[in-house]
C-alpha cells in the first residue's frame, strides 16, 4: 500500500477522562513515550511512502502532552516523510498540555490544531471527569496563535452532558466562536460501555432524544451564521477550512495508521494495530479487517453519506444502490441529482438509518 494520508496515536495524556473509551495511557513516561517513537519510526519503514502524503493526523491520547523532547524528534521524523506542497499536519491538542517551550518546538510542522475544550462551564468539565479549565483553553489559543503562529485552529465540543441545558449549550457555542476558530467539532456525548461515566450515570443518554436533536439543531443553525458552515454531521467550518484528512477518511482514501490501536485501510481491507502500548511495542501483528469487495465498497459510500457534500457521480458510480436510494429519498433522508446523491438535514441526524439500509 502507498498511502495517501497518514495517521499517527499517540497514546499518552495526563489522566484520562471519565467518557473516554479510546486507548490511552493516563500517564506521560518519558521512557515510554521514546520507546513509543522509536517503533512509529520502525514500523514506518515497513511501508510504501513514496508517495507525497495530503495529510498527517496526530491523534490520542493528547499529541502535545508528550515531554518536550520527544515532542521534537516526532516533528523531525514528520519533516523527513515525504509531504505533498499544501500537505495538512494536524494535531490534537488538550487545553493547559501545550507549553511556550512545545508551542515553539511545533511551529513550523503542525499547520492545524483540533483542541478538545468540550464546554466552557466547569461544573460539567468536572462531572465528565476532564482536568482542565476554560482559563486554559485561552492559554492555549494564545500561545497557539502567537508562538506557534498557527491560524486553522478548531475547537471541539460535546453536548447531551448530564445537567446540561439549551441555555447552557447556546453559551458554549457563544463563547466558543468568539475564540474566532475555523473549525468546530459539536459531538453528542455517546456513553460507552465501561467508560467510568457510564458507572456513574449508566449506559442511557443522560438527556432526551428530542432535546438531543433540537441541540444538534441548534448548533448547525448558530455556527452557520458565523460562517462556520456544517460540513459533516458534527463539523462546521469557514469556508476551506475543513478538515481534509477527514473528508479523505469519509470519502474512501488510503492511510496509514501509526501506532497502538491505530487503524489502516488500503482501499480493499482495514487493520487495526494492537494494544495496549506493551502488546504493540512487542510486536503482536494487527487485526485484519477482510469482507468483501461488495461491503466494503457499500461502507465507503455510506461513510461518505456522512458528509453534507455526499458523493458525486465522477467520484463514485451508484447506479447499482439506487432502489435503495430511491426508498431513503422517498423518506427524506437523501436527494439524488443527476450527477450527485447527498444527504438531507433530517438525513444527518439520522445517518444511522441510512447506513443501516446500505450496509
Amino acid at each position: 500500500m502507498t498511502p495517501e494520508n497518514l495517521y499517527i496515536h499517540v497514546p499518552f495524556c495526563n489522566g484520562k477522562c471519565d467518557y473516554c473509551a479510546f486507548y490511552s495511557e493516563p500517564e506521560v513516561k518519558e521512557e515510554s513515550a521514546q520507546l513509543w517513537l522509536n517503533k512509529i519510526k520502525e514500523d514506518s519503514r515497513q511501508h510504501d511512502l513514496s508517495h507525497p502524503l495530503e495529510t498527517v493526523y496526530l491523534g490520542g491520547g493528547t499529541p502535545t502532552a508528550l515531554p518536550a523532547n520527544i515532542l521534537s524528534q516526532l516533528m523531525t521524523f514528520i519533516q523527513t516523510l515525504p509531504l505533498a506542497e499544501n500537505a495538512e499536519i494536524t494535531s490534537e491538542c488538550n487545553p493547559g498540555s501545550l507549553t511556550r517551550e512545545k508551542a515553539e518546538i511545533i511551529k513550523g510542522t503542525v499547520n492545524r490544531i483540533s483542541m478538545g475544550a468540550q464546554s466552557f462551564h466547569a461544573d460539567l468539565l468536572k462531572a465528565i471527569g476532564r482536568r482542565t479549565t476554560p482559563v486554559q483553553v485561552a492559554q492555549t489559543f494564545d500561545l497557539l496563535r502567537n508562538v506557534s503562529g498557527i491560524q486553522r485552529l478548531g475547537l471541539d465540543l460535546i453536548c447531551a452532558l448530564p445537567g446540561q441545558t439549551m441555555q447552557i449549550w447556546k453559551e458554549d457555542l457563544e463563547k466558543a466562536v468568539s475564540f474566532q476558530p475555523e473549525h468546530i467539532s459539536a459531538y453528542m456525548l455517546i456513553p460507552e460501555p465501561g467508560t467510568p461515566f457510564t458507572k456513574k450515570f449508566g449506559e442511557e443518554p443522560p438527556l432526551s432524544e428530542e432535546l438531543q436533536a433540537e441541540m444538534w439543531e441548534f448548533a448547525g443553525d448558530f455556527l452557520d451564521s458565523y460562517g462556520l458552515s456544517r460540513y459533516e454531521i458534527s463539523n462546521h467550518a469557514l469556508p476551506g477550512g475543513e478538515c481534509r484528512h477527514n473528508q479523505n477518511v469519509w470519502h474512501g482514501k488510503t492511510y496509514l495508521g501509526l501506532g497502538p490501536s491505530a487503524c489502516s485501510f488500503d482501499g480493499k481491507d482495514r487493520f487495526t494495530n494492537a494494544a495496549p502500548l506493551s502488546e504493540w511495542l512487542s510486536g503482536v501483528p494487527p487485526e485484519i479487517d477482510s469482507v468483501s469487495e461488495e461491503i466494503r465498497r457499500r461502507e465507503v459510500f455510506m461513510m461518505g453519506l456522512r458528509t453534507v457534500r455526499g458523493w458525486n457521480k465522477s467520484e463514485f458510480n451508484w447506479n447499482d444502490f439506487l432502489p435503495v436510494l430511491q426508498l431513503l429519498q422517498d423518506d427524506g433522508l437523501i436527494k439524488i441529482s443527476e450527477h450527485a446523491v447527498k444527504p438531507t438535514k433530517q438525513g444527518l441526524l439520522c445517518w444511522n438509518t441510512i447506513a443501516e439500509n446500505l450496509i
